[in-house]
């Protein structure tokens, strides 16, 4: 009993636990004062400098603190995390007054084969969370990926624009199609992951596409 007890405090946190450190007790959006102190809002607008994406955002500032708890979230089994990051993005379309502006909620998907040895999708949990929160319907089995693909981040500029190519694919665009539509996802570096699923969305008869991030490890300015 004691090591199931241990498995659903892991994932799932006690309601007024800090979901980063697990130590102090919550302040606001799931986090506490101290490490609430290690965030930096900055609500950032990037210019991917792309036809197919109106426009794009980051919540917080790419500091060693937030590289570790996205770290920890996709590749060490921390899918809970998925609500301080869910908050973080809400303070962002909030700022932004981006509610009105946008009819569905999507998330940038992932290989199947990769989601379930992962066991979640990191875009997907924050989107749905987003969604709810915002009284959106949420785009779900239309946007797909067709083939596996490298880990962007280990990557360089170019082959992360190639490496991407031609690898997202509509299967229907009856939920969306002539819609204002925010992608999500958990870090934009070159852009090149919203730029590809803006295209095959854009081309399928969206409207508009925005794209929406916790942070971004690109310097501030136009992202070509």
């Amino acid at each position: 009993m004691g090591f199931i007890k241990d498995l659903g405090n892991l994932l799932f946190p006690e309601r007024d636990i800090c979901f980063f450190c697990r130590e102090e007790r919550i302040d606001e959006g799931y986090i506490c004062t101290n490490c609430k102190e290690l965030v930096e809002f900055l609500h950032m607008e990037v210019k991917l400098n792309s036809p197919y994406v109106e426009k794009a955002y980051y919540s917080v500032f790419y500091n060693r603190f937030i590289k570790e708890r996205i770290h920890d979230y996709k590749y060490h089994g921390k899918s809970y995390l998925f609500k301080p990051f869910s908050h973080m993005l809400l303070c962002t379309i909030d700022y932004y007054n981006l509610k009105d502006e946008i009819d569905i909620i999507s998330f940038v998907p992932m290989y199947k084969k990769k989601e379930v040895l992962r066991g979640y999708n990191q875009s997907k949990l924050m989107a749905e969370y987003v969604a709810k929160e915002l009284d959106k319907p949420l785009l779900v089995n239309s946007l797909i990926k067709i083939k596996h693909t490298k880990d962007q981040n280990k990557l360089g500029k170019i082959e992360r624009q190639s490496n991407l190519m031609n690898s997202f694919k509509i299967v229907n665009n009856h939920q969306f199609k002539g819609k204002k539509i925010l992608i999500i996802d958990d870090i934009i570096t070159t852009g090149a992951t919203i730029k590809e699923c803006g295209k095959v969305l854009l081309e399928n008869g969206a409207k508009k596409v925005y794209g929406l991030a916790i942070t971004s490890s690109m310097k501030l300015g136009v992202i070509s």
